[in-house]
């Protein structure tokens, strides 16, 4: 193996927490009090950006349209996110081809109670849309001036 490999490996390998001295039961997060929700890990993060992906196709063909979407967004995101909401039109990729979707990126603490009003704008999607999918990605963020 080549020295500049060698480094490259143990980068890697540092980087993804490998030959770490932490016992892994450190990394574990500590369990909640509050019932239904669970400790991430990175639980000591202050912000979380919370990615959703709403399908505008739905399962029983009726799909979502422009109007029934800014009607969404404003009845049952604006309300529970009034702020730190970023809305981009997109395209997912589906068996059927190119299929529409909105992304949404919300910047909110990493609290029981925004992690709740994450999940019920997922959840009264599916049921307003015919069971049409959300995508949902949470990272921690540091944001600066």
């Amino acid at each position: 193996m080549r020295p500049r490999s060698r480094i490259i490996i143990l980068l890697a390998a540092g980087a993804l927490g490998l030959g770490s001295a932490q016992p892994a039961a450190a990394q574990s997060p500590a369990p909640s009090s509050t019932p239904g929700w669970q400790a991430s890990p990175w639980a000591d993060s202050v912000l979380l950006q919370t990615q959703l992906r709403f399908d505008l196709e739905s399962p029983d063909g009726k799909g979502v349209s422009d109007q029934q979407w800014k009607s969404f967004a404003a009845e049952v995101i604006g309300p529970r996110f009034p702020k730190d909401v970023s809305e981009l039109s997109a395209a997912a990729l589906s068996p059927s081809g190119r299929a529409g979707a909105r992304l949404v990126l919300i910047l909110h603490p990493n609290s029981p109670d925004a992690l709740a009003k994450i999940a019920q704008i997922t959840a009264e999607y599916g049921h307003r849309f015919g069971g049409a999918q959300v995508l949902r990605l949470d990272h921690p963020v540091r944001v600066t001036p």
